[in-house]
């Protein structure tokens, strides 16, 4: 266990959602690079998974004992069976969670080290959610830490139509960090507060009371739950495995784990688009660890706003924030300029000619014909007028003038050039445009998420 807890708490005040700073670059920089040299560099034993297999009793205790924890490892059945089930050839189930190790674990662990909790506890998010912040199980339990949502309310969580808190990295796990310490209070024992964490205080207590009163895990192992019997030996050999013998997939690690997670404190609403654009930051990563914020949107009226991101995006976006919202504040809709009327048309059934042939030709539905008709029959009589409703697109001028002398624009897909976002508006200087941008030409694919700017002429 890290014994750095003072260093832990001076970073948290400093750089989660709960400081009361502003986002500065040297202090993001400082701070971040002062934690990771006195976390990051531990020594560790590594096995192979033909030592973890052969492991004895007593080469298994002498490893969990010079991890230093408070954390009540047991080489039991149950817990060997996991170890090879985990180490079976066939099985991803660790690899998965090794992709996101880097970028999660050191929140986790600042969080648990400044709390006083045994390190291993960081495992216990690969069983529940496998380190996805967007895990939601069949019954809705959803995040890294996987809250239901009356559990999540309860913790108070903020869980609604534009947010849900089960999602953010460091609300969720402070969360998290709370309940189980609050357990361990209760029952005295982690792998009891481990218990009821998955299946309940209540559950926990009743197996205490039908043991005749037994207070570990292992005695009163019968009288749980069948999942909660098997959720312990599933959290022990996880975290042994990934404390001597983590896979290593190194081709397969598609996000930036090799920097710190940095939250920045945000003042104001935006679509997180823009940020990804101005930092460069793709839709996989931001939604990977931003997903709080439904459709992609930090929304007013929400306090302690934040966007996590690697330790140089955060940098970057502590550096350009205002400039961020000056460009939302200044970014042209196309939608803004459109508008669409319903207009009636009609239509005189040929000899021969079904509902569909006549929705194949008005480029409609046969559904609508049917509805717009009043059709309960397929069959039509020839010379019968059907209704036909066609939506006309209207283009509206741009009156609005850029207080920049231009709009910014974020493309919105993989091909789009300034033709798809300008030919409809008479107004817009296409050619000017592409000049700015340094595109060649009108037709030229431009490529999703890309900041541009558009003249008016």
């Amino acid at each position: 266990m890290f014994k750095n807890s003072l260093l832990g708490l001076s970073i948290f005040v400093s750089i989660t959602l709960h400081s009361q700073s502003s986002n500065t670059v040297p202090r993001i920089d400082s701070l971040t690079h002062l934690f990771m040299e006195n976390t990051l560099h531990k020594q560790q034993i590594f096995l192979n998974n033909e030592d973890v297999l052969n492991l004895t009793e007593e080469r298994f205790n002498f490893l969990t004992n010079s991890i230093g924890t408070t954390m009540p490892f047991k080489f039991d059945a149950a817990v060997k069976t996991q170890i090879n089930y985990m180490l079976n050839p066939n099985s991803s189930f660790l690899y998965k969670a090794c992709l996101r190790k880097d970028i999660y674990f050191r929140v986790f662990e600042e969080v648990l080290d400044r709390k006083g909790m045994p390190q291993e506890i960081k495992y216990l998010s690969i069983v529940e959610s496998l380190l996805s912040p967007n895990a939601v199980s069949w019954c809705g339990a959803t995040g890294l830490w996987q809250f239901m949502p009356a559990t999540g309310r309860m913790m108070d969580l903020q869980i609604d139509g534009n947010v849900d808190e089960r999602k953010d990295i460091y609300k969720s796990t402070e969360k998290a960090c709370e309940y189980l310490q609050s357990m361990h209070d209760k029952f005295g024992d982690w792998l009891l507060a481990l218990a009821a964490y998955n299946g309940g205080p209540g559950n926990v207590g009743k197996a205490i009371s039908r043991s005749g009163g037994k207070r570990t895990f292992w005695e009163i192992k019968p009288y749980l739950p069948k999942e909660t019997q098997n959720y312990i030996p599933k959290f022990l050999a996880t975290a042994f495995i990934m404390s001597f013998a983590p896979p290593i997939d190194e081709s397969t690690n598609h996000l930036s784990a090799n920097e710190m997670l940095v939250p920045v404190k945000m003042c104001c609403p935006i679509d997180m688009k823009y940020i990804s654009a101005v930092v460069n930051i793709n839709e996989y990563e931001q939604n990977e660890w931003n997903s709080t914020y439904k459709d992609g949107i930090i929304p007013s009226g929400m306090e302690n706003k934040t966007i996590a991101l690697p330790y140089s995006k955060a940098m970057q976006l502590a550096q350009w924030q205002d400039s961020i919202y000056q460009i939302s504040a200044n970014a042209f809709n196309p939608l803004d300029y459109i508008r669409y009327e319903t207009i009636a048309q009609s239509y005189k059934v040929k000899k021969g000619q079904t509902i569909a042939q006549i929705a194949d030709i008005c480029n409609v539905s046969a559904g609508d014909v049917k509805r717009w008709n009043h059709l309960k029959s397929s069959k039509l009589k020839v010379g019968r007028t059907l209704k036909i409703y066609k939506s006309r697109e209207i283009t509206m001028p741009i009156a609005k003038t850029p207080p920049l002398g231009f709009f910014f624009y974020i493309t919105e897909k993989e091909g789009q050039s300034m033709n798809d976002i300008c030919s409809k508006f008479n107004e817009i200087d296409i050619e000017r445009s592409c000049e700015i941008n340094l595109i060649n030409s009108p037709n030229t694919p431009i490529g999703k998420g890309k900041l541009i700017k558009i003249f008016l002429k």
